[in-house]
């Protein structure tokens, strides 16, 4: 009889699975030519007569389900080393372009193709252009999109009077694709922000991104494309810095350095990767952020190196707590930077339905600090047509010079499976990370789950996680385990459950020509501390977003927090007491219409604060030069008022942020920001010129200085530093 019901239940979910996916599919032909297409976005070449276009574009968003207003056409080819594409899109000349520079897909007049040249939805690729020529290319995954990775392509824009056209050339050794594979996942998208609408060719149900890997159509090619033979690219890179220190005491260094990285296709679909002495020193600063909360702040990746596949290494954990966070290698608690000595990373397919990824970093040791090795192992197999298993082991051992620090070490092995349904509404995981470190051998362990439904109108997740309190992830990200007692000086490690849940309903106005939906919902957080008896902190949102035509948004927040302090929380000089506080704050938040040269942003918040009250008002005004320039201030203020024994607070975050694109590859960038709870004000000015594909001049001028000493300098530092590209 258990075999009957076992038998029965496996055909039940087949059965189900074929059921959902059940979705009509697009196809486009790819045709060889024998001549190179020169890429000036002319179109003038007779291959684009020939080849049968891609038409019939759909609207995905604001709505989905109706033939888009604007067409689109789009054409592929293809030769020994490049793929070739054309695109129409017929429009009026009234464009909307935020800006020339790399990487800022999203709120301009663009145009973009995904491409998954394994056809598997593990991971795919999409190079895009705006109206004017700027360029953006993305790393997408199942959950994610990345657009800070960068690689070697080449497109040109023309503006006509009733639309505007592009080419693209992608060389092959560009992408990571499957050898005697004669289909292709592929889809194109179109942004007008003119009418704030989003146009793809294979649809996409709108509540999911228009990069939606579970929708792409097929790129049918004539013959299955081979190996383009060697694919190696080395980039040196030689800086040459300045740096002047004025505390704790004044000093000068200066440095000049050399290194590079190289990429080797080991395969079409395997590449490996090779840095030594890598610096990093064009990278932009982290954006400040005011902290009123007890725990660190979770900052996003920058890096180039760390990029690429980086999906396969990251995607463990629930929000912010992950066992593998690569800020952790080469910057300290600060985000200042530790000298990486050299890294090898291996990652891609190793089979249709197989990823890998081997990592090794070495940091340099100095004073009062060791050198340390991360290494990283995972893999990912698919299952089915959107599902996975996967597994990672991480390793972070200490070395004096050549030796290991015998018990210096931090290792985490665990896995996940993840289901999802063909259609991606529906999606669950499990995961289970073990921890391990000398003398602890027990509460080690990091346990999660998660269940999704994406409908049109009605989404919902609930989540659960358990974190024990000698779970450690050296070379991850955990938020809530660690517990300052600012009365002690101690810090504590508390493990804990959290249980959390939204419920979204969303509302789309058929007749209304303002509204594009309303978004109303409800989401719940509770966490439930190890050695408390019984909850020990909940968070309860209620909300209701507008969505106006006019790309205009009016967000209503009420939120409530009941608090039950372990340790007294040391915001202010006299610690708040350890006790139960129960607060509530109401905020409201509008944005105008972003396609407007003069916009802004309001953000104001009123309620309890612990024993006291905030208020909390943020604000940006941007103006834009179209399409040159773009500029912007901000300010976030923060009173605080408490009881006479603690005081009040006054927080204030000012920044100011100038960008001026001198062409498509010639940027100057000035990051200003003003932090009173950091006492820190801060210039970050940084010049790019790209004189060759992915190859660029930088020039970075850096400022810190205090504000509570009428500011006293901190620190300065330039740096020139150049790279280049060279293909073997």
């Amino acid at each position: 009889m258990k075999k009957v019901t076992f038998l029965f239940f496996l055909l039940l979910v087949n059965n189900f699975l074929n059921a959902q996916s059940a979705q009509t599919t697009v196809s486009l032909a790819i045709q060889s030519v024998e001549l190179p297409v020169k890429i000036d976005g002319k179109l003038d070449e007779n291959v684009w007569q020939q080849l049968s276009p891609a038409t019939n574009f759909w609207k995905q968003a604001p709505v989905d389900g109706e033939q888009a207003t604007k067409q689109t056409e789009v054409r592929m080819a293809y030769d020994d080393k490049f793929v070739y594409l054309s695109a129409v899109c017929w429009d009026d000349p009234n464009y909307v372009i935020q800006t020339l520079k790399r990487d800022n897909f999203g709120e301009s007049d663009a145009f973009a193709v995904v491409i998954d040249p394994v056809n598997q939805q593990a991971n795919a690729y999409a190079f895009a252009v705006n109206a004017k020529g700027a360029q953006s290319e993305l790393l997408i995954s199942p959950n994610s999109s990345d657009e800070s990775w960068d690689n070697k392509w080449f497109v040109a824009v023309q503006n006509e009077s009733d639309k505007w056209t592009v080419e693209m050339a992608i060389p092959f050794k560009t992408l990571r694709f499957k050898t005697d594979l004669s289909e292709w996942g592929i889809n194109f998208v179109r942004l007008d922000p003119g009418t704030n609408e989003t146009h793809v060719w294979s649809p996409v149900p709108r509540q999911f991104d228009f990069f939606d890997l579970g929708y792409l159509g097929d790129l049918v090619w004539d013959k299955a494309p081979q190996k383009v033979g060697k694919n190696i690219a080395l980039i040196p890179y030689a800086s040459i810095a300045r740096d002047k220190f004025h505390q704790p005491s004044e000093r000068i260094e200066e440095d000049f350095s050399v290194g590079g990285d190289a990429k080797v296709a080991l395969s079409p679909t395997l590449n490996l990767d090779l840095t030594f002495n890598p610096d990093f020193s064009q990278v932009e600063v982290d954006q400040q952020v005011t902290n009123l909360t007890r725990f660190n702040i979770f900052f996003p990746e920058r890096r180039q190196f760390f990029l690429e596949n980086a999906d396969v290494f990251n995607q463990y954990g629930q929000y912010a707590d992950r066992p593998f966070y690569s800020r952790r290698i080469g910057l300290d608690a600060g985000g200042n930077p530790i000298p990486i000595l050299y890294g090898v990373r291996l990652s891609g397919n190793v089979s249709s339905k197989s990823r890998v990824g081997l990592m090794n970093m070495q940091t340099k040791g100095g004073d009062n600090r060791f050198g340390q090795n991360y290494s990283a192992v995972t893999f990912q197999q698919r299952l089915w047509k959107r599902s996975s298993l996967k597994g990672i082991f991480l390793n972070r051992q200490a070395y004096d010079n050549k030796e290991s620090v015998a018990n210096n070490y931090g290792r985490n092995l665990g896995g996940e499976f993840n289901f999802s349904t063909p259609d991606g509404k529906i999606r669950t995981n499990i995961g289970l990370m073990q921890s391990f470190k000398s003398g602890l051998t027990d509460k080690n362990q990091h346990l999660y789950g998660r269940f999704d439904y994406d409908g049109q109108n009605f989404r919902t997740f609930l989540t659960v996680q358990h974190l024990g309190e000698n779970y450690f992830a050296d070379m991850g990200f955990n938020g809530r385990l660690v517990n300052f007692n600012p009365v002690t000086g101690e810090s504590s490690r508390v493990g804990y459950t959290q249980i959390g849940n939204m419920l979204n309903y969303y509302i789309y106005p058929k007749e209304s020509k303002k509204v594009n939906f309303h978004w109303s919902g409800a989401e719940n957080f509770v966490y439930i501390n190890d050695n408390a008896n019984g909850l020990t902190e909940w968070y309860t949102r209620l909300r209701h977003f507008i969505f106006f035509q006019n790309t205009s948004q009016l967000r209503f927040r009420l939120n409530n927090n009941y608090v039950d302090l372990l340790f007294p929380f040391g915001i202010t000089e006299t610690p708040l007491p350890a006790k139960a506080y129960n607060m509530t704050e109401f905020n409201v938040q509008f944005n105008t219409d972003v396609r407007k040269l003069l916009n802004t942003q309001m953000f104001i918040v009123y309620g309890q604060f612990y024993n006291g009250t905030k208020l909390t008002y943020r604000g940006s005004v941007s103006y834009r030069a179209q399409p040159w320039g773009n500029f912007t201030l901000g300010l976030e203020r923060n009173d605080i008022w408490l009881p006479e024994l603690y005081g009040n607070l006054h927080f204030t975050l000012a920044t100011a942020r100038m960008e001026i694109n001198f062409a498509t590859n010639l940027f100057w960038t000035t990051f200003l920001q003003y932090n009173t709870q950091r006492d820190n004000f801060n210039i970050n000015s940084r010049f790019q010129w790209r004189f060759a594909p992915m190859s660029d001049l930088f020039f970075v001028y850096t400022d810190n200085y205090a504000i509570e000493d009428l500011f006293g300098p901190k620190s300065r530092s330039f740096v020139l530093k150049f790279n280049y590209w060279l293909t073997l």
